[in-house]
């Protein structure tokens, strides 16, 4: 994703789920339990998926937004990063049946991406040149039928971190002709977690569910790795080859849903997510004076609302709307460039088709609008002071899934 980081659709945890979900904007996440979607979101819905079943998924993502550097208040020249380019984003998950109480399935997926690759000569290169920050996770799951109203689902979540940090050096802030250096941070690594979910049917039409994610700490370890950097000789030598901490913890996330059909076979969803977003890890690494400076990240837990509705067009069509909110993770004052994230609205609209032998598929298009997200970085003589805002701060997803039933 070639933007200042713009939630790589749109970044972490729960932002995800904006794209990633069974219905449009985020919707019918944790209580509709209609399709294999549920395995990655809420185990415990499997109990209600008969036999093998198998989906597929995959969303192009377009985001538009692109950060203005203020000329007027900027140090730095070479303005503006470069514009954003499409993102693919898969996800793919299995059911399985054992007998009429127990039900097994996997799901390998991308829960949380977030990358920028702005350029070596934009006015803020010396704070981030590009970035990426990537999770793979892989999760197997159990689920119960207690009763039969209720299910629980415990899971373990198998997830790889791959991070790359690239930034500039400026190898003499008074001589515009010395050139720059680089610096490199590659790191990745593997961490462990779990999973628990729980279904309660109060009836075939309603339900609710909850769904918890437990906290990952992959190890990563970068190592740095400088490339015609001269400024101090002797500081480069010491640090080549150091290794740093570039991100520790993938917070864990509480989930909770309500899903009603109607008489007339109209259904409602509405989910809530609350995300321990202040525990996320380092996003940013430069080089300022004699030291390697990573910056406090100031992320604040957040939460994200859904809401869907969904209506028959004909027996085997179905039409859907979705609404998400996603409240503002990072303080304006403390934002920076590894992670610029803002209060996100979106709107979505879909329609599944079931074909003859069963299977059936679903098309959704999403439109965020991702906020301004404002960054001050402050003056630093080294470094420089970079101001701006994102303009054009919209992204638009087009999701399409399949499910052999």
């Amino acid at each position: 994703m070639n933007s200042v980081s713009k939630a790589a659709m749109l970044g972490l945890f729960a932002l995800p789920l904006v794209c990633q979900a069974a219905g449009p904007a985020g919707s019918r996440l944790n209580a509709s339990a209609d399709n294999t979607d549920t395995v990655a979101f809420n185990a415990a819905g499997m109990t209600r998926l008969a036999g093998k079943q198998i989906g597929v998924e995959g969303i192009l993502v377009q985001n538009f937004s692109k950060f203005d550097v203020n000329e007027n208040r900027t140090t730095v020249d070479g303005g503006s990063p470069r514009d954003p380019e499409p993102a693919l984003i898969p996800m793919i998950n299995y059911s399985h049946q054992i007998n009429e109480d127990w039900f097994a399935g996997v799901s390998l997926n991308v829960p949380s991406g977030f990358g920028a690759k702005n350029g070596p000569n934009w006015a803020g290169r010396y704070y981030t040149d590009s970035f990426s920050l990537v999770y793979v996770a892989l999760n197997p799951s159990v689920a119960y039928k207690v009763t039969d109203k209720l299910s629980v689902s415990g899971g373990a979540q198998v997830m790889y971190a791959g991070s790359e940090i690239k930034t500039r050096i400026n190898n003499d802030p008074f001589d515009s002709e010395a050139g720059d250096g680089r610096l490199k941070a590659d790191a990745d690594g593997f961490g462990f977690g779990y999973t628990l979910g729980a279904l309660y049917e109060f009836s075939d039409a309603t339900r609710i569910g909850f769904a918890y994610r437990s906290e990952v700490e992959p190890d990563l370890d970068a190592t740095l790795d400088f490339r015609n950097a001269v400024r101090p000789p002797g500081i480069i030598e010491d640090l080549q080859g150091e290794t740093v901490n570039v991100a520790d913890r993938v917070p864990q996330i509480v989930a909770a849903g309500v899903f009603h059909r109607f008489d007339n076979n109209w259904e409602v969803t509405l989910d809530t997510i609350w995300t321990e977003f202040s525990k996320f890890g380092i996003t940013e690494i430069h080089l300022h004076d004699e030291d390697i400076n990573i910056p406090e990240a100031g992320y604040n837990d957040f939460y994200t609302v859904t809401a869907g509705l969904a209506w028959p067009l004909n027996p085997r069509m179905r039409a859907s709307v979705g609404m998400v909110w996603v409240e503002q993770p990072v303080d304006d004052d403390v934002r920076g460039f590894g992670i610029t994230l803002d209060e996100t609205w979106g709107i979505g609209a879909g329609i599944n088709v079931t074909r003859e032998n069963g299977d059936d598929f679903d098309v959704n298009l999403n439109i965020l609008d991702t906020g301004e997200a404002p960054i001050d970085t402050g003056f630093h003589p080294i470094t420089g002071k970079v101001e701006g805002d994102f303009k054009d701060h919209y992204a638009v997803a087009i999701d399409l899934s399949y499910h052999w039933r």
